[in-house]
């Protein structure tokens, strides 16, 4: 994935930009498309060239049958991610490095972060993770990482409240939706179609989803859900639903997103319950459907949802609540509705053509040809 612009302004070369991060694969979440995202959107602009280098690089066909070894095939892949890093500092001025927390911090930014260092590339860290606290608090180096970048960007608010706490200063560019993709939706009856968009890995409270479906389809028994996702849980989740004996629970696999507006338009309700998040880009495309978004208020979510405004939220680890909460939008219809309304009002401050700006002020604020 490339993007960017050749023409110049005022006698200026555009900034030259390699975001490095996830790639969209059979396995992704919200950096993988944040990341495509902001690359696709730089694309001929006259001020900025983005490159996109991938912190998970393909192995060559004679080895995909190790690409199911995990350790092996990170092993493997690390030469070829230090090589298209060291191919991509030729022609960037700029290393925007997308980070998430404990291992993916060690094996994907801490090198990005090394070959810019020595080859004198500015770093902007563009850290997301819901478990911040517990990753710094372990990690002595993701601190000194932070601390020595040019400038840390974080999506939420909340995570700038964490850094803080290790004297790591950061600023917030919001995550980036693109409200054209998705059909806004205003559901004249809403049905108990419930979506989950979220991964399999603990933190993300599937779990909790479950349970709370259990309460809800002894209320309406033809409920319905979806779980788009993968991960290393599906088997535990698997056997949570047929130890409650759920009827109706659709284990989806990953979706691209291209093929996301239309699976949210064929749902009405959207439910999250993460024990630990951020600033989930699934609840913004939720917003931007008119699902009705109900949610724990894990993390940062508290300050993207707006409590009996733009969603409901819920304490973690309360399926009770969260059941509660999604047999209150369907009981409550108008109520719902002026929820869904409320939320897409929110989304064009996270468009491109909010985003850009601050994006701009922050590669000028780091550049030296600025």
């Amino acid at each position: 994935m490339q993007g960017g612009a050749h023409s110049r302004q005022s006698g200026r070369r555009p900034l030259r930009v390699a975001v490095i991060g996830p790639p969209v694969a059979t396995y992704y979440g919200g950096q993988e498309v944040q990341a495509c995202n902001i690359v696709v959107n730089w694309n001929n602009d006259p001020l900025v060239t983005a490159r996109f280098v991938s912190n998970r690089p393909n192995l060559r066909p004679l080895w995909s049958l190790l690409e199911n070894l995990r350790y092996l095939r990170t092993v493997l892949r690390l030469p070829l991610y230090l090589s298209n890093l060291l191919r991509a500092t030729r022609q960037a001025d700029i290393f925007h490095v997308f980070a998430a927390s404990y291992r993916s911090f060690l094996l994907a930014t801490v090198p990005a972060f090394a070959i810019g260092r020595i080859l004198r590339k500015k770093m902007v860290i563009h850290y997301h993770s819901g478990r911040a606290d517990d990753h710094l608090r372990r990690s002595v180096l993701a601190q000194r990482i932070l601390r020595s970048a040019d400038l840390v960007v974080v999506p939420s608010a909340f995570l700038t409240e964490v850094f803080r706490g290790y004297d790591i200063p950061s600023s917030v560019i919001p995550n980036l939706v693109d409200p054209q993709r998705f059909l806004y939706r205003s559901r004249a009856s809403l049905e108990p179609r419930l979506l989950c968009t979220r991964n399999f890995e603990r933190h993300y409270g599937v779990d909790v989803v479950l349970r709370a479906f259990s309460l809800i389809q002894k209320q309406y028994p033809d409920s319905h859900l979806s779980l788009v996702g993968t991960g290393t849980m599906e088997h535990h989740l698997r056997e949570i639903a047929n130890d409650l004996h759920l009827t109706n629970v659709e284990f989806k696999g990953a979706i691209l997103p291209s093929m996301m507006p239309d699976v949210y338009d064929r749902h009405d309700i959207f439910v999250n319950g993460s024990y630990a998040d951020c600033s989930p880009v699934s609840i913004l495309e939720s917003f931007c459907c008119g699902l009705p978004v109900v949610t724990t208020a894990a993390g940062g979510i508290g300050t993207l949802v707006s409590h009996e405004k733009t969603g409901l939220l819920s304490a973690p680890n309360d399926h009770h609540a969260l059941a509660g909460n999604v047999m209150r939008v369907l009981r409550q219809q108008e109520f719902a509705r002026s929820l869904t309304e409320h939320a897409r009002e929110t989304v064009d401050a996270h468009s491109w053509h909010n985003l850009r700006k601050l994006w701009l002020d922050a590669y000028a604020s780091v550049s030296q040809d600025t």
